[in-house]
Protein backbone atom coordinates (compact mmCIF):
# COMPACT_ATOMS: atom_id res chain seq x y z
CA UNK A 1 0.00 0.00 0.00
CA UNK A 2 0.89 3.21 -0.77
CA UNK A 3 1.55 6.21 1.56
CA UNK A 4 -1.87 7.96 1.27
CA UNK A 5 -5.36 5.93 0.37
CA UNK A 6 -8.02 7.70 -0.54
CA UNK A 7 -11.54 7.17 2.07
CA UNK A 8 -14.59 6.23 0.01
CA UNK A 9 -18.08 6.03 1.46
CA UNK A 10 -18.76 2.55 1.29
CA UNK A 11 -15.53 1.46 2.98
CA UNK A 12 -16.95 4.29 5.74
CA UNK A 13 -20.09 2.31 5.31
CA UNK A 14 -18.87 -1.01 5.40
CA UNK A 15 -16.81 -0.03 8.44
CA UNK A 16 -19.87 1.23 10.78
CA UNK A 17 -22.34 -1.10 9.70
CA UNK A 18 -21.51 -4.47 11.06
CA UNK A 19 -24.45 -6.42 9.26
CA UNK A 20 -22.53 -4.70 6.03
CA UNK A 21 -20.92 -7.95 4.11
CA UNK A 22 -17.76 -5.98 3.53
CA UNK A 23 -17.36 -5.58 7.73
CA UNK A 24 -14.92 -7.76 8.55
CA UNK A 25 -12.96 -6.88 5.82
CA UNK A 26 -13.07 -3.07 6.14
CA UNK A 27 -12.17 -4.12 10.13
CA UNK A 28 -8.91 -5.69 8.77
CA UNK A 29 -8.11 -2.72 6.45
CA UNK A 30 -8.56 -0.15 9.08
CA UNK A 31 -5.83 -2.49 11.20
CA UNK A 32 -3.10 -2.50 8.57
CA UNK A 33 -3.61 1.06 7.41
CA UNK A 34 -3.41 2.31 11.33
CA UNK A 35 -0.08 0.14 11.58
CA UNK A 36 1.28 1.54 8.29
CA UNK A 37 0.52 4.76 9.47
CA UNK A 38 -1.30 5.05 6.10
CA UNK A 39 -2.65 8.86 5.66
CA UNK A 40 -6.04 9.14 4.40
CA UNK A 41 -7.41 11.63 1.74
CA UNK A 42 -11.13 12.08 0.87
CA UNK A 43 -13.33 15.13 0.28
CA UNK A 44 -16.48 16.89 1.26
CA UNK A 45 -18.67 15.11 -1.25
CA UNK A 46 -17.65 11.99 0.40
CA UNK A 47 -18.00 13.18 3.78
CA UNK A 48 -21.79 14.27 2.80
CA UNK A 49 -22.27 10.92 1.34
CA UNK A 50 -21.37 9.26 4.58
CA UNK A 51 -23.68 10.91 6.69
CA UNK A 52 -26.35 10.68 4.22
CA UNK A 53 -26.16 7.11 3.62
CA UNK A 54 -25.47 6.50 7.57
CA UNK A 55 -28.46 8.80 8.31
CA UNK A 56 -30.94 6.32 9.28
CA UNK A 57 -31.37 6.35 13.38
CA UNK A 58 -29.88 2.85 14.21
CA UNK A 59 -26.59 4.36 12.18
CA UNK A 60 -26.64 7.71 13.19
CA UNK A 61 -24.81 7.61 16.21
CA UNK A 62 -22.19 5.72 14.49
CA UNK A 63 -22.08 8.16 11.59
CA UNK A 64 -21.59 11.26 14.09
CA UNK A 65 -18.66 9.38 15.91
CA UNK A 66 -16.93 8.53 12.52
CA UNK A 67 -17.57 11.68 10.96
CA UNK A 68 -16.08 13.64 13.52
CA UNK A 69 -13.16 11.05 13.95
CA UNK A 70 -12.56 12.12 10.40
CA UNK A 71 -12.31 15.77 10.68
CA UNK A 72 -10.10 15.47 14.03
CA UNK A 73 -7.55 13.20 12.72
CA UNK A 74 -4.15 14.65 11.57
CA UNK A 75 -3.45 11.64 9.54
CA UNK A 76 -6.94 12.38 7.48
CA UNK A 77 -6.87 15.40 4.60
CA UNK A 78 -10.38 16.22 3.85
CA UNK A 79 -10.60 18.11 0.77
CA UNK A 80 -12.63 21.13 0.13
CA UNK A 81 -15.39 21.07 -2.99
CA UNK A 82 -13.48 24.24 -4.52
CA UNK A 83 -15.46 25.50 -7.77
CA UNK A 84 -12.32 23.79 -9.44
CA UNK A 85 -12.90 20.36 -8.53
CA UNK A 86 -16.80 20.57 -9.02
CA UNK A 87 -16.25 21.99 -12.87
CA UNK A 88 -13.73 19.43 -13.67
CA UNK A 89 -15.61 16.74 -11.81
CA UNK A 90 -18.74 17.65 -14.16
CA UNK A 91 -17.13 17.72 -17.17
CA UNK A 92 -15.54 13.94 -16.54
CA UNK A 93 -19.21 13.57 -15.48
CA UNK A 94 -20.49 14.84 -19.10
CA UNK A 95 -17.21 13.02 -21.15
CA UNK A 96 -17.69 9.46 -19.84
CA UNK A 97 -21.22 9.10 -21.14
CA UNK A 98 -20.67 5.46 -21.23
CA UNK A 99 -20.00 5.05 -17.71
CA UNK A 100 -22.64 5.12 -14.60
CA UNK A 101 -20.10 6.77 -12.51
CA UNK A 102 -21.75 9.16 -10.19
CA UNK A 103 -21.21 13.06 -10.07
CA UNK A 104 -19.32 12.46 -6.43
CA UNK A 105 -17.48 9.26 -8.31
CA UNK A 106 -16.03 11.76 -10.44
CA UNK A 107 -15.42 14.06 -7.50
CA UNK A 108 -13.43 11.41 -5.80
CA UNK A 109 -11.89 10.57 -9.41
CA UNK A 110 -10.24 14.49 -9.82
CA UNK A 111 -8.88 14.86 -6.57
CA UNK A 112 -7.02 10.86 -6.40
CA UNK A 113 -5.67 12.10 -10.06
CA UNK A 114 -4.58 15.25 -8.53
CA UNK A 115 -3.21 13.82 -5.95
CA UNK A 116 -1.55 10.99 -7.61
CA UNK A 117 -3.30 8.43 -5.00
CA UNK A 118 -3.86 5.05 -7.24
CA UNK A 119 -5.78 3.31 -4.07
CA UNK A 120 -9.11 3.70 -2.82
CA UNK A 121 -10.61 2.14 0.39
CA UNK A 122 -14.08 1.36 -1.65
CA UNK A 123 -16.00 -1.64 -3.25
CA UNK A 124 -17.18 0.63 -5.86
CA UNK A 125 -16.42 -1.25 -9.28
CA UNK A 126 -16.21 2.56 -10.76
CA UNK A 127 -13.17 3.47 -9.31
CA UNK A 128 -11.19 0.48 -11.14
CA UNK A 129 -13.09 1.52 -14.24
CA UNK A 130 -11.10 4.56 -13.89
CA UNK A 131 -8.13 3.21 -13.16
CA UNK A 132 -7.70 2.99 -9.86
CA UNK A 133 -7.69 0.36 -7.12
CA UNK A 134 -10.50 -0.55 -4.81
CA UNK A 135 -8.92 -1.91 -2.45
CA UNK A 136 -12.15 -3.72 -0.52
CA UNK A 137 -12.52 -5.43 -3.60
CA UNK A 138 -9.22 -7.68 -3.60
CA UNK A 139 -7.59 -10.09 -1.69
CA UNK A 140 -6.34 -9.67 1.31
CA UNK A 141 -2.88 -10.44 2.91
Amino acid sequence: MHSEVFLDTSFAIALSAPSDRLHHRALHLAKMLQAAEIRLVTTQAVMLEIGNALSQLPYRQAAIILLNSLVADSKVEIVPLSQEIYERAFQLYCDRTEKEWGFGDCISFIVMEYSGITEALTADEHFQQAGFRALLRENLP
